[in-house]
């Protein structure tokens, strides 16, 4: 499991209302003429229209400048092994992410009306898409391009040969270039991946935009905020300040476990990903260490993100070597949410 959570972008070229970020989550309505657009929802409520979101969000923004972030946007990216897990079911994604957002509200240290942040304060909406297109840090991509600059040098060759400007047969060029798509790592039907192309299988995920005040346009509850949980005495007395990111995404992974039964590998968990970035050798042991069923899964999901790992005892140099390894391709694989935290 993937969460991210950006704050609204605010520069001249950006608007300071909604409705840019919320024009842009219509792109898949856009794309594929269903003649049943998917549209948001919130806590209670379904089929919410882009205009409503707009209204709501921007009329929600009470003694905030110009310069703070009137909205927040939060992804929950499922790996297809989570995806599977549940069918790819939408509703089974929308009943989850209702309870990702108590898991939100849970991750304010303060009190509002003199009671902890509750669910109910917290104004979003939410919206379920179903594809994901490759981009230039996928490893596909990245394997690809060498294969991709010299295809399309050769379909520039071609088209030069079709305007008289080159004199070297047609045929030649064409024979090179399905020589080169053949050789080329990473297709889908037999077409090189590219940044832009769709992924197959199950790429269902889900945006998010959350206001920044809560739904009475009275509180100010910010998950930027740099002050972690934590408790400071102001104007004697102690007020609790912050939000808990490791809380939420912790107890967010906890929640998909719980609601599907779902029994998590080592290296999808958000704990395994602390430890990579602290400690990438006691992450290695860790794999070590693991039933050999679970090592199965968990060097199987690496594998899917690009790494093959020796089983052998490694010297010094070779396991920093490693390591680095596993650090990079591991990043990579949960930013496109081949392997999910």
């Amino acid at each position: 499991m993937y969460l991210t959570i950006s704050p609204q972008k605010l520069s001249q070229n950006y608007s300071s209302s909604s409705a840019d970020f919320v024009t842009y989550l219509e792109k898949e309505n856009l794309s594929i003429n269903t003649g049943s657009p998917e549209l948001f929802f919130n806590q209670d409520s379904h089929r919410i229209t882009s205009s409503k979101v707009i209204e709501a969000i921007d009329g929600n923004v009470a003694k905030l400048k110009r310069t703070e972030q009137r909205y927040f946007s939060i992804t929950i990216n499922p790996s297809q092994r989570e995806l599977n897990h549940i069918g790819n079911d939408k509703q089974k994604l929308i009943t989850y992410t209702r309870e990702v957002m108590k898991n939100y509200a849970a991750a304010f240290n303060r009190q509002i009306y003199g009671r902890p942040v509750s669910p109910k304060d917290i104004l979003f909406f939410g919206k379920v898409e179903f594809s994901r297109t490759f981009k230039g840090t996928d490893r596909e991509v990245r394997e690809n391009k060498p294969f991709l600059k010299r295809i399309a040098a050769l379909e520039n060759s071609l088209r030069k040969i079709e305007r008289g400007e080159l004199s070297t047969p047609a045929s030649d060029i064409k024979n090179e270039l399905n020589k080169v798509i053949v050789q080329c790592p990473h297709k889908i039907n037999n077409k090189p991946i590219e940044p832009g192309m769709r992924k197959p299988g199950n790429q269902s995920h889900i945006h998010l935009i959350v206001s920044r005040k809560d739904i009475s346009n009275t509180y100010s509850l910010s998950p930027g905020s740099k002050y972690r949980s934590s408790e400071v005495v102001m104007h004697g007395k102690l007020v609790r300040r912050g939000f808990d990111r490791d809380k939420f995404f912790q107890t967010a992974e906890k929640t998909f476990d719980r609601l599907f039964n779902y029994q998590r590998n080592f290296v999808e968990s958000y704990d395994a990903k602390k430890i990579l970035a602290k400690d990438p050798q006691k992450f290695y042991s860790a794999l070590q260490h693991l039933t050999p069923a679970e090592k199965k899964i968990a060097f199987k999901l690496m594998d899917q993100a690009g790494l093959k790992l020796p089983t052998l005892n490694l010297n010094p140099s070779q396991a920093s070597f490693v390591l680095k390894q596993i650090k990079r391709a591991i990043g990579v694989a949960v930013r496109s949410s081949s392997i999910g935290y």
